[in-house]
């Protein structure tokens, strides 16, 4: 009897039979076992006494080979016509036909033997899971080959692909690295080698933040899941992202502080995030100050992490020579009954000396007073000039309740993790905060990102929305307290992208005068300043911003790599994008804008397909986009004041062979 269609069986994860795309339901879970065997090896005849031994192990042998009976008549019932030519008998053997199934596992073992980078691709989306994923059968010599079949499956499929992921590692090709690296970790979280292979490759590209958190996210699997620390390999990656040398020096001679988290000294453990978060505010009120230059916590945190946290002192020393930073600010903090325990020195990095010390002991309330009393008395110390009246316009109102702070802590820690999910959950913490605090401007610089950062990063359909409702909570924070320079900054990205560029170019100003050390800020400030129509000022902040956080996350590349495009500085551009294509939606499109005008073809079209193939995921869901939506969305979403900017890009973008829209 001819087979009619041919079969689909699914093996990895959930055990799925298909014919055309539908579902083919089994009657029984011994059915289902009895298909799962005989179709690991499709071809290959299984001996009766085999099947009857894995899957009728408690019955006498005559029982089992009856049972094995009833569920081949069943299995065929289940898999309707053509079931007879599909499972046939040879000999005292069963064997499910190859030429009538397409199996999961088959594919996968013939894509590892392959090794091309097409195949290794097809085994990475192949592997859905462990072979049968959840199914059970109570049978143990069942589980038992189970158990053995796919860890087979599994050490196969993670050997070859951590050697295809060493291969991309050493040719530096980032974006494929990273998704296959991860993927793998998904699979095996404690594979010390992908963790590693992972860190050399953020080493080699210069993104010293996910080396970082990638050493912290290695050293936390280890211990959960083995319950040991970092081999020395890893602990050897660890300490060359440490000597990594800072990009930069200090710049115009002004004195570069590193402020450490501060130590919480608070019964509850909960309260740890409050002595962070506390440091967080100090390093934003030094950071007002142009005769300093202040470490971003990212990179000051990170180097407090790489040191011997269970030594009893802390040796600025080490500290500022890791940061190149000449002072360090530690501190500690205590909360309890309403009232606050702080301490803070100011130490000298070279000597070790303390310069200035002191302790505060203020009411929950005076906060924000007690931040801006020991910024002004470092800035003392170090007998620098401080402008009074930025010094003023600094000055924060008390807050009515510390519960109030504690809302934009825990709000300001979801909108860090970029997911669509934690913007939803940080919005009712901000409210919240309002709720108990009226007064509290901040906490509407925090609904504004909130909106902002869906809008302008994930949510493209509800670009209207999202963009009414940042505009408007950014305008209502710069009302209530005009010396919050992350309002201002926030305001002033938002009529960027409305096109009223002499508004966006005042309150980007304004950003910038309160506090120009903010390194995020910086950095995307260089992007602004490159639409504004002045690039070269643009792209004088990157080194800056590098400076202040070395161990910055990769969207730092894209900023810079946008502002380098617009200054017609090609090769800095790729540079930078090539570290991390990943990190928007838009970084292939300027990478194959920058091959074409720099006469590379090929690298051009293979960026522009890189790019249509996220776009049709990203922002049309799927659908396939008409001709000049890709170009009219990327004119959209990168608002360039100066028609010659304008051109120079639709330039570009002719070049890579993408469509243009008919109006410029």
């Amino acid at each position: 009897m001819a087979i009619r269609e041919t079969i689909r069986i699914r093996l990895l994860g959930q055990l799925t039979l298909l014919r055309d795309g539908a579902a083919v339901p089994l009657a029984t879970r011994k059915a289902a076992a009895l298909i799962a065997v005989l179709a690991l090896r499709p071809g290959t005849v299984v001996p009766r006494e085999r099947l009857c031994g894995l899957l009728w192990s408690r019955s006498a042998p005559e029982q089992a080979r009856a049972s094995l009976r009833q569920a081949l008549a069943q299995l065929r019932r289940d898999l309707g016509d053509g079931a007879m030519a599909l499972i046939d008998t040879q000999g005292d053997g069963v064997r499910l036909r190859a030429d009538g199934v397409k199996v999961d596992t088959a594919e996968l073992d013939s894509a590892l033997e392959s090794g091309s980078s097409a195949d290794l691709e097809r085994a990475v989306a192949l592997y859905r899971g462990d072979l049968l994923g959840d199914f059970v059968l109570d049978e143990a010599p069942f589980e038992d080959w189970r158990q053995i079949e796919g860890e087979r499956l599994r050490r196969r499929t993670l050997q070859v692909l951590g050697k295809r992921l060493a291969e991309l590692v050493e040719t530096g090709d980032v974006e494929p690295a990273l998704a296959l690296g991860e993927r793998l970790l998904e699979l095996d979280p404690i594979a010390e080698e992908t963790h590693q292979a992972l860190m050399r490759l953020d080493i080699e590209r210069g993104a010293l933040g996910s080396a970082m958190r990638r050493y912290q996210r290695c050293r936390e699997a280890l211990a959960t899941g083995l319950g040991v620390r970092p081999s020395a390999a890893t602990e050897d990656l660890h300490r060359r992202i440490r000597a990594r040398p800072m990009p930069g020096g200090e710049s115009g001679g002004a004195p570069l502080v590193a402020v450490l988290p501060f130590e919480s000294r608070s019964p509850s453990p909960d309260q740890a995030y409050l002595a962070l978060g506390f440091a967080e505010e100090v390093i934003r009120a030094l950071a007002r100050f142009r005769s300093l230059r202040v470490m971003a916590s990212q990179s000051s945190f990170a180097a407090l992490e790489a040191v011997d946290c269970a030594a009893p002192r802390i040796d600025p020393r080490e500290i500022g020579a890791r940061l190149s930073a000449r002072y360090v600010l530690a501190g500690s903090l205590a909360s309890g009954a309403g009232r606050l325990r702080i301490g803070a020195e100011l130490l000298d990095a070279a000597s070790g000396h303390c310069l200035w010390s002191e302790r505060y002991d203020a009411a929950a309330a005076q906060v924000f007073a007690a931040q801006d009393e020991i910024a002004q008395a470092v800035a003392s110390a170090l007998a620098v000039r401080i402008d009074g009246e930025l010094l003023r316009a600094a000055t924060r109102k008390p807050l009515e309740s510390l519960e109030a702070y504690d809302c934009w802590l825990r709000g300001i820690a979801q909108l860090r993790q970029g997911t669509p999910e934690s913007l939803v959950e940080a919005r009712p913490l901000f409210q919240r905060a309002l709720t108990l605090d009226p007064g509290f401007a901040r906490a509407y610089t925090g609904l504004s990102l909130t909106h902002f950062n869906e809008w302008s990063c994930v949510a493209w359909e509800r670009w209207d929305e999202n963009e009414r409702r940042a505009y408007e909570y950014a305008e209502q924070g710069t009302r209530m307290d005009d010396g919050d320079h992350m309002t201002h900054f926030v305001l002033g990205r938002i009529l960027l992208y409305r096109r009223d560029f002499e508004r966006a170019e005042r309150h980007l100003a304004r950003a910038e005068s309160l506090n120009p050390n903010d390194a995020d800020m910086l950095v995307q400030l260089a992007l602004s300043d490159a639409c504004l129509g002045d690039a070269e000022r643009g792209i004088a902040r990157v080194p800056l911003a590098l400076r202040l956080n070395p161990f910055h996350d990769d969207w730092y590349f894209a900023f810079a790599a946008g502002a380098y495009l617009l200054a017609r500085r090609l090769d800095e551009a790729i540079g930078f994008a090539l570290r991390a294509p990943h990190t928007a939606t838009d970084m292939h499109a300027c990478l194959a804008c920058a091959y074409a005008l720099q006469g590379q073809a090929r690298e051009a079209e293979h960026h522009r397909h890189a790019f249509l193939d996220l776009f049709q995921r990203r922002i049309t869901f799927g659908r396939t986009p008409e001709p000049d939506e890709p170009v009219r969305w990327l004119m959209h979403v990168n608002p360039i004041r100066r028609p010659e900017d304008r051109e120079f890009l639709r330039d570009g973008l002719a070049r890579a062979g993408f469509t243009l829209p008919r109006d410029p």
